[in-house]
């Protein structure tokens, strides 16, 4: 990528991946002036938890120790996320990078271009919608927020109206680090199991719902990462 340092972390548990985030995190605000584009996964699935979530509220710890599923706590803010069939992709930058608008809309907008080219690539017919939008719409369906999945943020990408991918940011004095889940499967039971209030499957589908078929994981991301590069350009 030429204006991407490109890592692939593969599977890990959920301790190193929030780890690996913070220290790219920690390097951008240090100097280090090419931005990141990681992709990840999860093994064993976790839970991942907003920097401002009390534990005891936002999971169900008994149910993910019988799973043999991690907790974790994310640098970002938002609610609970189940991972478990998923790419996981992190941005990190830094804020003078002229690539990216100085504020955390134009930033969560311009990643949002990336994704959204991402999930053409492979054939899906996502659009990018505002925050104000989005909320408009959980209100019009009745539908509540327990989890990061049916709440929204600045864009969000979706596929007639159900939500795909899920993000949050943390911004420092010089750098941001933005990451997110990009859905490949959905279990809604599972996620209401693990996740108090979770399972919302009227507002959120997968990749592998909108194609009706099981998609390689090296697809997907070939996707993403031409997503992004095309975007940048």
């Amino acid at each position: 990528m030429d204006k991407w340092n490109y890592l692939d972390t593969g599977l890990n548990p959920g301790s190193f991946n929030m780890a690996f985030d913070e220290d790219l995190l920690a390097r951008a605000q240090k100097g280090d002036r090419v931005p990141v584009l990681r992709f990840y996964g999860w093994n064993p699935p976790a839970v991942s938890l907003g920097r401002f979530q009390k534990v005891e509220d936002a999971v169900n710890i008994e149910a993910c120790r019988q799973r043999g599923f991690d907790i974790v706590r994310r640098v970002t803010g938002g609610r609970a996320v189940l991972h478990r069939h998923e790419l996981t992709y992190s941005v990190v930058s830094r804020t003078d990078n002229p690539f990216f608008p100085p504020n955390v809309p134009g930033t969560y907008k311009v990643i949002a271009e990336g994704l959204l080219r991402g999930l053409r690539i492979l054939g899906i017919s996502a659009e990018i919608v505002s925050r104000a939008s989005r909320h408009a719409h959980l209100v019009e369906t009745h539908v509540k927020e327990p989890a990061c999945f049916s709440s929204p943020s600045w864009y969000e990408i979706v596929v007639n109206g159900k939500k795909i991918i899920g993000s949050a940011q943390r911004r420092l004095s010089s750098a941001f680090l933005q990451h997110g889940s990009i859905l490949i499967d959905y279990d809604h039971l599972l996620e209401a199991a693990v996740i108090p209030g979770g399972g919302t499957s009227s507002a959120v589908t997968s990749i592998q719902q909108e194609l009706t078929r099981a998609v390689p994981l090296a697809e997907i991301k070939q996707a993403f990462q031409q997503g992004f590069e095309l975007s940048s350009h």
